[in-house]
């Protein structure tokens, strides 16, 4: 399973909180999803709503995170 990476802390990056919830509905689309969910988590994390804070997770590991949780959700067994 995917765990939460220790992502680096930037002055302008995104809401910590809203990484955190995308980031647990991808690992517990991996875990118990059924296809039709893993798929729509995917949809969810190829195109995420995030805030952008003064002190938010670093927005390029963030978003390099999601393409590879994409990748997992959408790989055939």
């Amino acid at each position: 399973m995917t765990q939460n990476p220790d992502f680096a802390v930037s002055l302008r990056g995104y809401d910590r909180d809203e990484v955190n919830e995308l980031i647990r509905r991808g690992n517990d689309a991996l875990v118990s999803g059924t296809p039709a969910e893993r798929a729509a988590v995917a949809e969810q994390l190829r195109r995420p709503v995030l805030t952008v804070r003064l002190r938010g997770y670093d927005r390029i590991q963030v978003m390099g995170h999601l393409d590879q949780l994409v990748n997992r959700l959408t790989a055939t067994d």
